[in-house]
């Protein structure tokens, strides 16, 4: 027809496109849960200055919201960046836990057992 444009088929995946899948699936069991937030909003709190990475870690806290149907176990899907979130502020709060502090200090190991790796996490850019 005179008068109108042909579509272009990438515009048009683009519209309908899925959003994509998260890199990772964390799963927490409903004590890891606890630490883990509470590691992510100290990492909140000293990140204050670094608009990028309090947005991404607000968005991580939000995941990690209890859902009572749920009977504490919780997954969480992740994308690099909240991973890599995730990692940084249980190996921050692991480092600066007490010996007296010993079981959160094993919870924040457990979660950082269920994470990548440190080189993958390095790998990572964030914004």
């Amino acid at each position: 027809m005179v008068g109108e444009r042909a579509r272009d088929p990438e515009e048009t995946m683009s519209q309908t496109a899925p959003d994509p899948e998260p890199a990772f699936h964390l799963f927490l069991d409903g004590e890891e849960t606890p630490a883990l937030a509470r590691a992510v909003r100290l990492l909140i709190s000293d990140e204050a200055h670094e608009r990028a990475i309090r947005t991404i870690a607000r968005e991580l806290l939000a995941l990690l919201e209890p859902d009572p149907a749920t009977q504490g176990k919780l997954t969480v899907p992740l994308s690099p960046e909240q991973m890599k979130i995730a990692h940084t502020a249980a190996h921050l709060l692991l480092d600066d836990l007490q010996r007296e502090q010993a079981d959160e200090r094993e919870l924040l190991r457990r979660v950082l057992e269920k994470l990548p790796d440190e080189h993958t996490m390095r790998a990572i850019q964030l914004p």
